[in-house]
């Protein structure tokens, strides 16, 4: 994709680290794929861990008997909504180069935990677009790494991509959503006063670790994306909205959000992609169609993607043709080629 859509006949492996074979040859470390990063490759006992109790088949058939509840809070919302969760499939050759990283956020006095992708044509020499890439409620950035295809469609088109952990599995990505959680063990906010909240640090993590990342490898400042599903879908919008111009374009997936924490008006210059199931009962499609309406009024950039029969999750997380759409789509916009809505003609 990158050679299709700016004439690159080649990718020198040059600058931060030699080229990555596949599996046999004379791999990277983790400490040259992600230098200065504190980082390790992913295992395969971590992958299939991370994939929690499945319930049915990579095929989506309900495995019989039913597994016994889980005791992992993380599990809580999945199976409380009898989300489908199949075992994670056999890593493929992009998937065993994810990295599983940590850096210590200063204001919570914690370390946060995230994953990372960098394609093993990465060279230093010229600016890669970077996809931030946040995940939903009681799901691990290594989980939402996972999606399929996620890994494989970054190395095809040359993504790096990093998933935040957000402070938490329930973090939120900054809204607030009721009273305010504050973090007895975090610092005081110098912009309230009081300790820092779980709602802010969730929004501190994301864009304290996209810094970090820019700060790491050459990242192309006119293609940084955004994109997350249900709890991160509402993370994709109201992050778009308030850093909006940061982002070449964001793809929330099952969730909904635009309204009073994410006004349309603020995304009517950011090309978004809009993609939910018509069977989610988890999060309604009815608040994907309230913010697409929205950005409809204010002349927003948008498409609008609903996928008939699908759940909440499972389409897109064992769905790597239904993921897919979401690169092509990055590969098409950026801050250099996006005009924004295009204003009447004036009189000559």
């Amino acid at each position: 994709m990158r050679d299709r859509l700016w004439g690159v006949t080649a990718l020198l492996c040059l600058g931060l680290a030699a080229c990555a074979t596949e599996a046999g040859g004379a791999a990277r470390t983790a400490g040259e794929a992600a230098r200065g990063l504190n980082c390790n490759y992913l295992t395969e006992a971590e992958a299939a861990a991370s994939a929690g109790v499945p319930n049915v088949t990579h095929a989506g058939v309900r495995l019989v008997p039913q597994p016994p509840a889980s005791t992992d809070p993380n599990d809580a919302i999945a199976q409380r909504a009898n989300i489908p969760r199949s075992a994670q499939p056999p890593l493929t050759a992009s998937q065993k180069r994810i990295l599983m990283c940590g850096y210590e956020l200063d204001a919570a006095n914690a370390r946060m935990p995230f994953s990372l992708f960098v394609p093993d044509s990465y060279d230093h020499t010229h600016p890669w677009p970077l996809i931030v890439d946040l995940h939903g409620a009681g799901v691990t950035p290594l989980q939402q790494m996972l999606f399929d295809g996620t890994t494989d469609f970054a190395q095809r088109d040359g993504y790096i991509v990093v998933t935040p952990m957000g402070f938490s599995t329930f973090g939120g990505w900054g809204p607030l959503r009721g009273e305010p959680k504050l973090v007895d063990t975090a610092d005081i906010n110098p912009a309230t006063g009081v300790k820092w909240a779980t709602h802010e640090l969730s929004e501190l993590d994301a864009l304290t670790l996209i810094e970090k990342v820019r700060a790491t490898f050459n990242v192309d400042a006119d293609r940084i994306y955004l994109m997350g599903h249900s709890m991160g879908g509402y993370g994709t919008f109201f992050l778009g909205a308030k850093h909006n111009a940061l982002w070449a374009g964001i793809a929330p997936i099952a969730g909904g959000g635009v309204g009073p924490n994410a006004p349309a008006e603020k995304l009517k210059a950011v090309p978004v992609l809009v993609m939910h199931g018509s069977d989610d009962n988890v999060v309604r499609k009815e608040s994907s169609r309230m913010s697409v309406r929205e950005l409809q009024k204010a002349g927003g950039q948008h498409i609008y993607l609903e996928f008939p029969g699908k759940d909440h999750e499972f389409w897109v997380r064992r769905g790597r043709e239904n993921l897919e759409k979401v690169f092509d789509f990055f590969s098409l916009v950026s801050r250099r080629t996006n005009v924004g809505p295009i204003p009447d003609a004036t009189p000559q």
